[in-house]
């Protein structure tokens, strides 16, 4: 079972967890204007949002699936060495390190002025709503620390492996897909530093806060560049430099 696939079988243990808890207050007797309601209003909520996320990897599972079976649109794969792949990972760890970063200072600045904001604002409330404020900051920073390093770790001990489908790749057994609605592909390039070859797939989708990009790092042993040369080849044909939605 691949790694999407268990993320949608615990999100249908979840769905079905919170659906049985929208009927205790009723099966319990419990004053609905007392917290009755408000029980079944959170179950029902939390019900229908891992129903949503299960049936969202159960469709990327199938897309993994498929581009492991090397069947739908399959293009090509190939194997990378250990040092490679740990040199690459290492690369992209830093990459996105770097750029999480980045994002952090600008929640942290806006964290800042909310906070102090309000304190000037209303000296009494303006305490509390300075609190929630550098709990976010804490949580954020928690957050953009933890997460490049727990993905490194997790992909270290996966099959050192590079995939590339024509709606999606996969890196170890972590998928990178535009084959979702609102999503599309930039762009791939073979890119080549201090004797490290990689090809590097571009793709973005929208989000309620606008165009999210993201990327990731194929490592290309140097016996393997002619499968890379025609990924990148394949891949370029299906880029787009507009959202669907806009493309004229």
């Amino acid at each position: 079972m691949n790694r999407d696939f268990k993320i949608a079988r615990r999100a249908w243990i979840v769905t079905v967890i919170f659906f049985l808890a929208c009927f205790v207050p009723s099966l319990g007797d419990w004053d609905m204007m007392n917290g009755g309601f408000a029980m079944i209003v959170l179950c029902g909520f939390g019900s229908l949002t891992a129903f949503i996320t299960a049936l969202m990897f159960r469709s990327r599972g199938k897309l993994a699936a498929r581009l492991v079976s090397g069947t739908g649109e399959f293009i090509t794969e190939w194997k990378i060495p250990a040092e490679l792949w740990r040199e690459i990972l290492q690369l992209q760890y830093e990459e996105e390190k770097s750029a999480k970063k980045a994002l952090l200072r600008i929640v942290w600045f806006f964290c800042v002025l909310f906070g102090v904001g309000f304190m000037v604002y209303d000296p009494e409330a303006g305490v509390w709503v300075a609190a929630i404020m550098l709990l976010m900051m804490v949580l954020t920073g928690l957050a953009a620390t933890l997460t490049p390093g727990a993905r490194l770790r997790r992909l270290s001990g996966v099959e050192m492996c590079a995939r590339v489908g024509k709606e999606c790749v996969m890196l170890g057994d972590e998928l990178h897909s535009w084959s979702m609605p609102g999503s599309w592909l930039q762009g791939a390039q073979l890119e080549e530093e201090e004797g490290r070859r990689w090809l590097r797939v571009n793709y973005a989708f929208i989000t309620r806060a606008g165009i999210q990009e993201e990327q990731v790092l194929l490592p290309v042993p140097e016996s393997e560049m002619g499968k890379a040369e025609l990924a990148a080849a394949e891949l370029t044909k299906l880029k787009r430099d507009k959202p669907p939605a806009v493309q004229i």
